[in-house]
């Protein structure tokens, strides 16, 4: 087995994520091909040590500089609320926010220094398996993952007056993997097979549903696989399909099933529509537990909607949003959803598109358009935010006269530099799998400007197809262009289809936002970019982390 690398960090650990990406480039267009899907990881240490603790580390690395490391991740360590017994063989932790392996290694560290290693034989959302008893009783320790390491520069030794130094070690993680899925989730999708549902809204949900199991099985988590039940129903359950620990196999099988005509009739009985949910999450163990419900209509019976809220309230941790197809009532699906944080969307029907941004953007916990995500994170506005606008260009100078200047591309291209951070295991989890999702310059996402643009002149209603703000430029600046309201019970993103002049200002023509828009609204402009480096590094200060990265405008 390779040796424990049993120094604590001390101070500032930095990572860097490399992905490889060739970028092809043409006059209004461009291609990205992704070389190195999962990055190559490096991690710095830096050690605060005594005069023996400096000599215990270079006399390790003496004897095994080429050899492999068993290195701990303190960026994701986590104190243990629990003492533990010799006799072990699970550690509670949260295993769903940090890099545990199955099998593979995590280490226990104690305030008095000591660090133990374990060996994991599997993972569980609430803890880890060891291979073998603990065989030391250690009260409320640290708990980190561990990964296999080479030593990627000679180790740096600092020393200092009384003794005491400072050692730093540079570390290429072995083992990287794919960490863009979404894990240790049991996720359960009523689907209203209604009469009603006939036609486009059927057509459209599953078509979405398809999508997002489809994402799902291109992101399967290396540990902690997901569970996932799909469900048809109206008056009866017409139809289900459970998988436990999801691969790709099983969600390609789902997908297909997907794709075939589903009978529709009855009523619509919000009751039967979770008859199947206990069960399903009763063996899904600490998995986080989601519902997705999709229905066009009011509760039929209308007495269901008691019996289905009464049926969800005895399911611990439960999370159920809601979504309504085509229906603007949302009073009843309202008191089954209990998640109070994205209101009720309502999807026009046959809007496959639409449904399916809203069906994703609610699983991974972001805001999705037009098939990509939209970087919404408080972190961004905190301080100033660079910006460049510019055309690529050939300077021609033949000697005798002007000089020409031909532009290379079509495009006029604004670029800027993004400072994020974040604190706490979660969403430090969220984003490193959000960064792996893009694998450096290869993914676009969309990025808002935060300028507050457009001004609004009138309210808008949940179905109007027609905004009114100030004229503050020409008509032609902004069709096409794309925008995003700015509400805090959950921002709507939409295209301007057609813009003309108006007694209020401007009447720019939009899809219906599906919520009512209040008149002080901020509306900002939204770009697609893409990061401009395939180099992230990251800097982690305790239970924070934070990186700053360039990102670039690309065509549409």
């Amino acid at each position: 087995m390779p040796e424990l690398w049993p120094f604590t960090a001390h101070g500032t650990a930095t990572e860097v994520l490399d992905w490889r990406t060739d970028v092809l480039q043409s006059q209004s267009r461009e291609q990205r091909i992704s070389l190195r899907s999962v990055p190559r990881e490096i991690l710095t240490l830096r050690h605060r040590l005594d005069g023996s603790g400096i000599a215990a580390a270079a006399d390790l690395a003496r004897r095994g500089m080429a050899d492999d490391w068993i290195v701990p991740l303190w960026m994701m360590a986590e104190p243990s609320n629990v003492a533990l017994s010799a006799a072990e063989t699970i550690v509670p932790v949260s295993a769903a926010q940090a890099d545990y392996r199955g099998p593979g290694f995590a280490i226990l560290a104690t305030a008095s220094g000591g660090v133990h290693l374990l060996e994991v034989a599997g993972v569980r959302a609430d803890g880890i398996d060891l291979l073998t008893p603990l065989g030391v009783d250690l009260a409320h320790p640290i708990v980190a993952p561990a990964r296999r390491a080479r030593l990627l520069a000679p180790l740096e030794i600092e020393r200092r007056h009384a003794g005491l130094g400072f050692v730093t070690a540079r570390f290429l993680l072995q083992d990287s993997a794919d960490l863009s899925g979404l894990r240790g989730v049991a996720l359960y999708i009523a689907i209203d097979a209604s009469t009603s549902m006939s036609g486009a809204k059927i057509a459209a949900a599953m078509a979405a549903v398809k999508a997002l199991v489809e994402e799902l099985g291109t992101t399967v988590p290396p540990v902690l696989r997901n569970d996932i039940c799909v469900v048809f129903w109206n008056a009866t359950v017409t139809g289900v399909r459970l998988y436990r620990d999801a691969d790709r196999s099983d969600l390609a099988s789902l997908a297909d099933w997907l794709t075939a005509p589903v009978a529709l009739g009855g009523a619509t009985d919000f009751e039967v529509a979770l008859s199947q949910a206990p069960d399903f999450f009763s063996g899904a163990g600490a998995k986080r537990r989601i519902v997705l419900f999709l229905t066009d209509g009011e509760p039929d019976p209308a007495g269901s909607v008691d019996a289905a809220v009464t049926l969800r309230d005895t399911i611990d941790h439960l999370e159920v949003f809601g979504f309504n197809i085509g229906l603007t009532n949302t009073a009843y699906i309202a008191r089954l959803d209990n998640t109070g944080v994205d209101g009720v969307p309502i999807i026009a029907s046959g809007d496959t598109d639409a449904l399916r941004d809203t069906l994703l953007g609610t699983l991974l916990g972001l805001v999705r358009y037009s098939g990509q995500d939209v970087l919404i994170d408080p972190s961004q506005v905190r301080q100033p935010l660079p910006e460049t606008v510019a055309q690529a260009f050939e300077a021609v100078d033949s000697g005798l006269g002007p000089i020409v200047l031909e532009p290379l591309r079509d495009l006029v291209e604004r670029g800027s530099v993004l400072s994020l951070y974040d604190i706490g295991l979660a969403e430090c989890w969220s984003r490193r799998r959000w960064l792996h999702s893009l694998r450096g310059r290869q993914r676009a996402f969309w990025l808002p400007t935060w300028g507050r643009e457009l001004v609004l002149q009138a309210p808008v209603t949940s179905s109007d197809t027609s905004v009114f703000v100030a004229a503050l430029a020409d008509p032609g600046a902004w069709t096409g262009r794309h925008v995003m309201f700015d509400i805090a019970s959950g921002r709507v993103v939409r295209q301007i289809t057609n813009v003309v002049f108006d007694a209020l200002g401007l009447k720019l023509t939009i899809a219906a936002p599906g919520k009512n828009i209040p008149v002080t609204t901020p509306i900002h402009l939204l770009t697609k970019v893409r990061l401009d480096t395939d180099r992230i590094e990251l800097e982690h200060y305790g239970n924070r982390s934070e990186f700053v990265a360039s990102v670039i405008e690309i065509p549409e």
